[in-house]
């Protein structure tokens, strides 16, 4: 089943360094006031669908990767 980032996303970047494949990947950093952004999005061509980004209750601070339906 593929996932997909979604709009509930803080822009953390800490899934990036979760992702056991790698498949999380960070697109181009935003600068907001004094905040750094990083924004991210999953390659769906490395992207194993191993469920490890949404099995965790905890894992994302936003819950903001989702299985597509």
């Amino acid at each position: 089943m593929p996932y997909k980032v979604t709009d509930s996303c803080l822009k953390c970047g800490y899934c990036i360094k979760r992702c056991p494949e790698g498949a999380i990947i960070a697109d181009e950093k935003e600068k907001m006031d004094e905040l750094i952004l990083q924004p991210v999005h999953i390659d769906v061509e490395i992207c194993t669908d191993c469920g490890v980004c949404v099995s965790e209750e905890y894992w994302c601070p936003a819950q903001a990767i989702v299985e597509i339906q």
